[in-house]
Order: structure tokens, then C-alpha cells, then sequence
């Protein structure tokens, strides 16, 4: 009876070769899906921008003549700093309200979760029903929030919407309440990773509850707020249908922002090359802002982690 001969191990390299194959046959199909619907379409949204296209045709490449056309246009400019205040004004009042939210529901436990699905439910709702919403409590008139406030106090009647000066602060206050729940989510998850040992150390060093959240919650927390700071700078720098809701750009342009330049030149004057050119511009923004964040607050202990 003769033995069997044993079969030749394969190499290391072989295994490491078929795993990878595998790998790959199985992350390939959600790749082309994201490259089906978000790089494609980005990349066609940058050929629309070198060329004149309206909604009935295109008029033929021109280069870069939509974005000097942009940058030569005095309202673009101030588009972007409307885009920026909004955006930074909003920001500093999300960030540590989130914060505060998270430490507080944290320390309320089981009755925390149910006061997390409350704040939740504005930030599940679609932006076109908020901005219906906020525009029904702000009307002036005794039969809104806002105005029956004011009767009551014997103030005069003021529409927030329409006032040069307070349009701009009410949105913020608008996306503010709607989009801070989701970072609160995050910051949530970001405190439960820090451990409790630290802090028992801390109080043993004699370390007050400031400087024990100074030099040990935020530390630890920067990735968390990189994510946080890094989402809500993409929502409120292209936040368009609470402003489209709730002032149509307007008092005299003092909430016309970027995003909203945008969706009245492509699908108001019809602009799609120009509109693109905008487009591209927001996203050069976002990125840009996005690479600040990280160069910030991944120098902090945290990040690396």
C-alpha cells in the first residue's frame, strides 16, 4: 500500500495574494457604486463649468471664463462671506451647545436617551417643513409665536425675516436648532471612549472639574470634533433649502449666500456652466476649511489615537 503524497503548501505570498483578491471582489461593487453616483457626476459638474450651458443647450467650451466671470462679480464675493459668517456664527454656537448636550444627557441615564429622541426629531425633519415651521412661530402677527410674545410684552410688532439686521441671526438660530442634535449624537459617542480611570487620576492630582475637562475631555475628544466640526461645516456652508424656506435670500440680499447663488443661477436663471463653476467653488471651500480642521485638532493626543 503506497502513501498518499501530501499536497505542497502554498506560499505565504499566494495566501496573501487570494486574500487580497477576495477582498477586493468584495469592496468592488461599492466602489463603483460611489463612483456611479458621487465621482462621475462631480466630474461631469466640472466639464458643465468650463463650458455655457443653459437649460436648452450648451454654447461651447469657454475654460475658465465662468469662474473669472464669478470672481469678477462683486455680489459672488460678498455671497462668500455671507457663506462664511453663517457658517462660523453657526459653528460657535452648535459645537459646545452639542457639548453641553452630551455631558448632560450623559448624566441623566436612562431619562438622558429619552431627552437625546426629543432634540432628535428636528433634525429628522425635512429642511422644507422646519423652514414652514420656524416661518409660521415668526410671523409678526398675534397669531405667531414670535408676535404673540411681543403683544404680550405691549412691544411693537417686528418680522425677524424681513429686518436687514436680524434675518441673518435668525437663520442661524433656525439651523442651529435644527442640526445640533447629530453632533450631540457624536460627542456623545466620543465621551463614552475616554476612561473613567483618567479622571479618578485627575481628582487624585487634585485637578478642579475644569482643568479635568481642559487637559483630559477635550484633548481626547478632538477626533469626535473633527467629525462634528468637519459634517456641520458641510451642512451650514451649503444649506440652501432653509434659506429658500424662510428669506429667499433676502432683505436685500443680506442672506443670499453661496449655496443659495448657486440653486438661483442653475435652476432660476437657468446658468448650468456658471452654476457648476459655483458648484466647484463651494467644494474647493469645504475641502480647504475641512484640511484647517485637520491640521488643528489632529495635533491633539486624541487624534492619534
Amino acid at each position: 500500500m503506497h502513501a498518499m503524497p501530501l499536497a505542497k503548501p502554498r506560499s505565504l505570498d499566494a495566501v496573501a495574494r487570494q486574500a487580497r483578491l477576495v477582498g477586493s471582489s468584495l469592496v468592488a461593487p461599492a466602489l463603483l457604486l460611489v463612483i456611479a453616483i458621487n465621482i462621475l457626476p462631480a466630474l461631469y459638474g466640472f466639464y458643465l463649468s468650463l463650458h455655457k450651458v443653459f437649460f436648452f443647450g450648451n454654447e461651447g467650451f469657454v475654460g475658465l471664463g465662468n469662474y473669472v466671470e464669478l470672481f469678477r462679480d462683486p455680489f459672488a464675493w460678498q455671497a462668500i462671506g455671507r457663506s462664511l459668517l453663517f457658517t462660523f456664527a453657526a459653528l460657535a454656537v452648535a459645537v459646545p451647545l452639542a457639548l453641553l448636550a452630551a455631558m448632560g444627557i450623559r448624566r441623566l441615564g436612562r431619562w438622558g436617551s429619552v431627552l437625546l429622541t426629543v432634540l432628535l426629531v428636528p433634525w429628522a425633519m425635512s429642511p422644507i417643513v422646519v423652514a414652514l415651521l420656524w416661518k409660521w412661530i415668526l410671523v409678526p402677527s398675534p397669531g405667531g409665536l414670535v408676535g404673540a410674545a411681543f403683544n404680550a410684552f405691549g412691544l411693537p410688532p417686528r418680522d425677524l425675516l424681513t429686518d436687514p439686521l436680524l434675518a441673518m441671526p435668525t437663520l442661524i438660530i433656525v439651523a442651529v436648532w435644527r442640526n445640533f442634535a447629530f453632533a450631540t449624537i457624536i460627542l456623545i459617542g466620543g465621551l463614552g471612549q475616554i476612561p473613567r480611570d483618567l479622571y479618578k487620576a485627575a481628582a487624585v492630582d487634585g485637578l478642579g472639574s475644569w482643568e479635568s475637562f481642559r487637559k483630559i475631555t477635550l484633548p481626547l475628544l478632538a477626533p469626535s470634533l473633527l467629525i462634528v466640526i468637519s459634517m456641520l461645516t458641510i451642512s451650514y456652508f451649503n444649506e440652501v433649502q432653509l434659506i429658500i424656506g424662510l428669506t429667499g435670500g433676502g432683505p436685500i440680499r443680506q442672506t443670499s449666500t453661496l449655496a443659495y447663488a448657486l440653486y438661483h443661477t442653475g435652476f432660476v436663471e437657468l446658468d448650468q456652466g456658471r452654476g457648476n463653476a459655483i458648484a466647484a467653488v463651494m467644494f474647493l471651500i469645504n475641502m480647504g476649511l475641512i484640511a484647517i480642521y485637520i491640521r488643528i485638532l489632529g495635533k491633539q493626543p486624541g487624534a492619534a489615537a
